[in-house]
């Protein structure tokens, strides 16, 4: 089944620490390095992939489109943000959309539609894992782990909820 991924494009750069590294030096630099990332994630999965990024008080009156390597890039106009675009396709997508967000009313927003929900840092770390499996590369500094360890405590049990969502992550 092939999904729809749409990305919260800041969102996913400044939760992945090689990415935002990238954008501390030049903002403009972040994107474009998100964008290839993606592109070649894209190679290896059916997918159609949308990335949404925020327009700001430089965005125009309508919504701007662009295309990169095959994926779509959609940019707010101005008094809009990249959350209200990406609410409008999931309501005309629905459940063939996956949603990459760490924004907690956006995730909310996405179960009240059926439509998938994956947290940025959760999706960067599996598509992270798949690229170096299958190629052997790296897209970030081999010396330097993105996330540190996390303490051992209780075992957590998956709720039925989110067994439903996994549905979704596993056809990444």
């Amino acid at each position: 089944m092939a999904i729809r991924l749409l990305v919260d494009g800041y969102n996913l750069i400044r939760k992945f620490p090689s990415l935002a590294r990238v954008e501390e030096a030049d903002f403009s630099k972040g994107r474009e390095k998100l964008l290839e990332w993606l592109s070649q994630y894209r190679q290896r999965a059916p997918h159609t992939i949308t990335v949404v990024f925020d327009g700001g008080k430089g965005g125009g009156l309508f919504e701007g489109r662009d295309i990169y390597k095959g994926i779509k890039i959609l940019y707010s106009p101005l008094g809009k943000t990249a959350d209200d675009i990406i609410k409008r396709l999931v309501q005309r997508d629905r459940e063939k959309t996956l949603v990459v967000t760490s924004d907690q009313e956006l995730g909310s927003f996405c179960r009240s539609y059926q439509a998938g929900w994956i947290r940025s840092e959760e999706f960067a770390q599996r598509i992270q894992n798949k690229l170096m499996d299958r190629d052997k590369e790296t897209f970030m500094e081999e010396d330097q782990d993105p996330w540190p360890k996390k303490k051992k405590g209780t075992a957590f049990r998956i709720s039925k909820k989110l067994k439903k969502e996994r549905k979704y992550w596993d056809n990444l």
